[in-house]
């Protein structure tokens, strides 16, 4: 009823599943961007909530920056055993066994500007795909002019966190 009223809802072909996060947002991104005009393009995950009224706030505090990259920025370790849940099988890339990953946005929540967006859009088929999609989106951006922004308000760790935060 929602999409047949409003043709609000974003359908993608592409093959579901956990390993394929990374080729979803390549096409998310390249898709919304083909389809509308606007200055972020913000991603969430299906069990997020999303206060809308904060997050125009959020984004409105960051008017007309061309290269911005938002979301509750963190950095792990990078995890080699094959037994973990987030192992990344190009670990050695890395560096030393121990070494963390680059900050980058969680995956839960976070917005891209126009023209990040865009950069992908255009480079799609050369950018790299790890096994966790938030390191992957991060890696595209890591050797650009960006401007990371830690935005605490896209931080959430558990359901009910989620709901009010975001």
């Amino acid at each position: 009823m929602e999409e047949a009223q409003h043709n609000d809802f974003l359908r993608l072909e592409h093959v579901e599943g956990y390993h394929e996060l990374s080729t979803k947002t390549k096409i998310f991104f390249t898709t919304a961007v083909a389809k509308w005009d606007a200055d972020f393009y913000v991603k969430v995950d299906d069990d997020v909530h999303v206060n809308l009224g904060m997050l125009a706030i959020t984004l409105a505090r960051h008017p007309s920056k061309p290269r911005v990259y938002m979301g509750c920025m963190k950095s792990g370790l990078v995890l080699s055993q094959k037994s973990v849940k987030y192992y990344e099988p190009e670990y050695w890339k890395f560096g030393e066994e121990g070494n963390k990953y680059f900050r980058r946005a969680t995956g839960q929540i976070y917005a891209i500007s126009k023209d990040l967006a865009t950069y992908i859009s255009i480079n799609q088929p050369i950018l790299h795909k790890y096994a966790n999609e938030d390191v992957s989106l991060g890696a595209w951006f890591i050797g650009l002019e960006v401007e990371h922004i830690d935005e605490r308000n896209m931080c959430c760790g558990t359901p009910p966190d989620c709901e009010w935060k975001a």
